[in-house]
This record gives structure tokens, sequence and C-alpha cells, in this order.
């Protein structure tokens, strides 16, 4: 009797230490879920982000019409074709502002960081649902995906996470890849950026396709165990689920433009390499370089951690736009790395003891972050317009308006897309949609701007009535000194001018 009442007093001793920890957990868990959110009420990033007005006038124009658009709105350019890839996104962007005012805007922000933050730690703590090494990368990952604006590309960010975990999940249970399809026919009507995501299944598909190959040469170990006739099947019909979608297979061309490069991009900062000017440059090259560290040290390589992991890289550093990519992959792949270091000992008794943590610290996130969110976020328009001025032209476009100066309107290029919303009256002659402008009409915008071709050659500036630049621009200045030019407005921010003809 004695021998028998041991090995019960020793196995209930574990669970009772894990028990007294899991609160501790769920206060840190709920940290993490609410300091992501509450960088969005701090200092209201979502009302900064150039993207997120774009995406508010093109949604309320979806609304009122019941449809999608096929050229392109608001702009002096209205006979180019154009495809609306994030048109749910915009739908939703609309529908928040509609029911909350533009309240709305910070109230979507905090819910695009929250559920990055979710399924993160989803897929941060891998399949021994390790606790406090997928806190710590999801800690890392949410400070690095802290600085990126509010825009459709945030929803990329939670379903490319989505897609790694089901893959990565899917030697435990195959059934989970069949919720691959419609996760990427949702993907494709919210965002262009579905491509990565199916690149991602490729790099996937292509190596458990090449591993009796690398397993003759190497000590490479299987991707998974899954059967290749089905990963392929899960794949191609994943590929044909982003068809479903208002544009057909037009949406793949604009995919493939928005990841192609022009020679306008030399203007514009996201598109530019990593330049290693900010902390977070360097938290990511760390927690790159030990993810490839990671990969290296393990005795049986893993070929879709080190495909994923180089795509990833050199996407991500080439283009400041696209640094989320990497940041994503290399929790996946430390996770991955965990798992397969991990004891076999302890993972069964905190599964059991722990699988309600994730949803408890859900339901208790929400709760505190709508709190956050109804006591801190300002209701009223002016206030919440003020916040807005100290980053677009509010003032200015005011004067526009009330002066009702004539159209068409030449405008600064970070200011085009809020100008879409705020003076849809007014076509624009250029806002951030260049995959729709094209690289000619898009590069000669910033050669103009820039002083590289007389102001004379222009035609957007020829047709323009009204100049709306910024207060320091060159041009604006170049322009006032010019006879036929004539500056009416001027604050610290902008500068309004009206062509007479």
């Amino acid at each position: 009797m004695g021998a028998s009442a041991t090995p019960a007093a020793s196995s209930t001793k574990p669970l009772d230490a894990v028990s007294r920890l899991a609160p501790v957990q769920l206060f840190v868990l709920v940290s993490l879920f609410v300091a992501a959110c509450i960088a969005q009420v701090n200092r209201l990033p979502a009302l900064a982000s150039p993207d997120i007005w774009r995406h508010l006038s093109v949604g309320n124009w979806i609304l009122e019409n019941h449809t999608v658009p096929h050229r392109i709105l608001f702009s002096q350019s209205a006979d180019l074709p154009w495809v609306d890839s994030s048109w749910v996104f915009d739908a939703l962007t609309a529908s928040a502002v509609k029911f909350l005012g533009l309240r709305g805007l910070p109230f979507l922000g905090m819910a695009c960081a929250l559920a990055a933050a979710i399924v993160v730690f989803a897929l941060a703590r891998g399949a021994r649902h390790g606790f406090w090494s997928g806190a710590v990368l999801t800690a890392i990952a949410l400070y690095l995906l802290a600085r990126l604006p509010l825009r459709s590309s945030l929803v990329s960010v939670v379903f490319f996470a989505v897609t790694l975990t089901l893959v990565a999940r899917s030697a435990a249970s195959s059934s989970r890849l069949y919720l691959l399809p419609p996760l990427f026919l949702l993907w494709a009507n919210l965002d262009i950026q579905f491509v990565y995501g199916l690149a991602a299944l490729v790099l996937w598909l292509m190596a458990q396709a090449s591993t009796p190959i690398v397993r003759h040469w190497t000590s490479a170990s299987p991707a998974s165990q899954i059967p290749l006739r089905k990963s392929l099947i899960v794949t191609a019909v994943s590929f044909a689920a982003t068809l479903c979608n208002p544009y057909g297979y037009h949406l793949w061309g604009a995919a493939l433009r928005s990841i192609s490069l022009f020679a306008a991009d030399a203007y514009i900062p996201e598109m530019h390499a990593l330049h290693f000017r900010q902390p977070q440059d360097y938290v990511l090259l760390l927690l790159v370089m030990t993810a490839f560290f990671a990969v290296g040290r393990r005795h049986a390589r893993d070929l879709y951690s080190i495909l994923l992991l180089t795509a990833c890289s050199i996407v991500s550093f080439h283009l400041q736009r696209d640094a989320w990519l990497v940041t994503v992959a290399a929790v996946a792949v430390l996770s991955q790395s965990m798992d397969a270091a991990a004891s076999t000992e302890s993972p069964s008794i905190e599964r059991r003891s722990r699988s309600w943590l994730l949803p408890a610290s859900v339901i208790v996130g929400i709760v505190v972050v709508l709190a956050v969110f109804a006591l801190k976020v300002p209701a009223g328009r002016q206030t919440l317009l003020a916040k807005v001025s100290g980053k677009f032209p509010v003032r200015a476009a005011d004067y526009v308006r009330q002066h009702n100066l004539p159209e068409p309107l030449f405008n600064n290029y970070d200011w085009g897309s809020f100008l879409t919303w705020y003076l849809p009256e007014y076509p624009v002659a250029i806002d951030n949609r260049t995959d729709a402008y094209g690289e000619d009409l898009t590069l000669a915008y910033f050669k103009l701007t820039t002083g590289q071709v007389p102001l004379q050659q222009d035609a957007a500036l020829n047709r323009a009535a009204t100049i709306l630049l910024e207060a320091d621009s060159e041009m604006g200045k170049a322009l006032a000194t010019l006879p036929g030019y004539r500056q009416v407005y001027l604050d610290d921010q902008a500068m309004v001018l009206v062509r007479e003809r």
C-alpha cells in the first residue's frame, strides 16, 4: 500500500505547481493582449495612417452603391481600371465609422492589434503549448508589429500567422488543412497580400516533394507526415478559392503588380530596404538570426523552415512595408524548433491543465480593451479631427471647401488618400494606389515634385486649378513666384495656390 501511494502523490505534485502558476500566466497573457491594444489608444495612430482614409472613402462608396468599383475612384485618372483588392476591409472600415463615428478607426486598430496578438501567441506556443516561450516570442513580435500603420495588410499578418499555424499542426491532425481553402477565400477579398500565404503553401509543398531526394543526401526530416497528394489537393483548392472574388482572375494581376518593383519605389520610403536606424530593425535582425541558428543546430534539418525563413527574409529586408512577414515566419520557425527539442514528458500535463488559458485571457482582454476604449478615446468628431490635423491638412482642406476653389486639384502624395475622404468632391491628382496609377504616372509625379522636370511639362499640374502642397514645399514656393499662380492660403502645415486663367 505504501508503494502504491508514492506514485499518486508524485503525480499530483506537478499538477499542483501548474495550477498555482495558472493565475500568473493568465495575468501575463492578458497584459500582452491589452498592451498591444493600448498602443492604439495613447497616440491614436489609426488616425495618422495615410492608407486608412482611402479604405474609408472607398468603403463609403461601396456601402452607398452596393457594388465594387472597377475604375479608380476620387481621382482625376478616373478612366484607369482599378481592382479594389481590399473591398471587404473597406466596407468593414466604413461600417465601423458609420456606427461609431471617427472613433471607429481606433476601434478597428485595437481589434486588429488584439487579433494579431492572439494568433501570434497561438503560433508561438507551438504544438507543445509552451506558455513562457510563447509569451516571450509574442512580446517580441508585438513590439515589431506595433509600427505597422492601420491598413488592410494587418489582416494579412493575422491570416499569415493562422496559415503557418495550420501547416505546423497538420502533422498531428491533417483535417486542419481543410480550413485553408475557406481561409484563402476570405483573405483574397480582404487584402492583396494573400499571395504571401499561397507562397508559403508552395514552399511547404516543395519541401514535402523534395524530402525523399534531400534525405538521400542529408539528414533532413520530412516537412510533415501528410500524404503529398492530399497536400497538393489542398494547395490547389486554396489557389482556386482566391478566384472567388468580384474581379476573378484580374485580382491576380493586381497582386503581381503589388509585389513588383518599380522605378517610382525609390521615392516611397516604405518601399525601401531596412536602414537599421531604429531599434526595431536591430531586434528584427536578432530575431531572424536566432531563428536561423535554431534551424541550423538541429540534427535533422527542416527544409520547409529553411525555405520559409530564407524567402521571407529576402522580402522583408528588401521592403520595409513587408517587414512583418519575416517577423511571423521567425516566430513560427522558433516555435517549431522548440517543439522538436521539447521533452515528451510534461506537455500532456501542461495541455490538460492550461487548455482554458487562451480562451479565458481572450475574454478578459476583450473586456478590458473595450473598457479602455470607451474611457480614453474621445467621442467628438471635432476633437478627433483636431488630432487628425496634426498629420493631414484639415484646415487647408476646409479653406478649399469653404471658398469653393476651382477643380481639379493637384496635391501632395502623402495627403492623397486623406483627401479622397475629406474632399471627395475634389478628385486628387495622385494617392497611394500606385498599382492603379501605374509606373509612368507615379514616376512623372515624383520627378515633377523633386524638380527633375520643368513645371510646364507635367500634364496633371497644367490641368490643376487648385494646388494643395506642404508649407515648406520647394515646388509650392516656386509656383508662388510664377505668373498665373496666386497663393491664397498658408499655415504651418500646408499652402494653397490657385491658378488664374
